[in-house]
């Protein structure tokens, strides 16, 4: 028998990981919204995502899909 919460915790990994994996400037602004910025002297409109912080989105991002298919294969097997 499928038990509904390994699903659900699957394709919560699954859809997590996409998200990081294709949109990790998005994860990233998300998570430091409402913060102060740290350099304010800059040109309107570069305040670019560092690569190392998007990189680590995406290191993240395919966790989450191993774990999401490790936890839908151990639902469905």
């Amino acid at each position: 028998m499928t038990d509904v919460r390994t699903l659900l915790a699957a394709v919560l990994g699954l859809l997590l990981g996409l998200v990081c994996l294709l949109a990790p400037e998005a994860v990233v602004r998300t998570q430091t919204a409402g913060r102060r910025p740290t350099g304010r002297d800059g040109d309107y409109g570069t305040d670019a995502v560092p690569d190392r912080w998007r990189r680590l989105v995406q290191v993240i991002g395919v966790g989450c899909l191993l774990l999401g298919t490790y936890f839908g294969y151990a639902a469905l097997a």
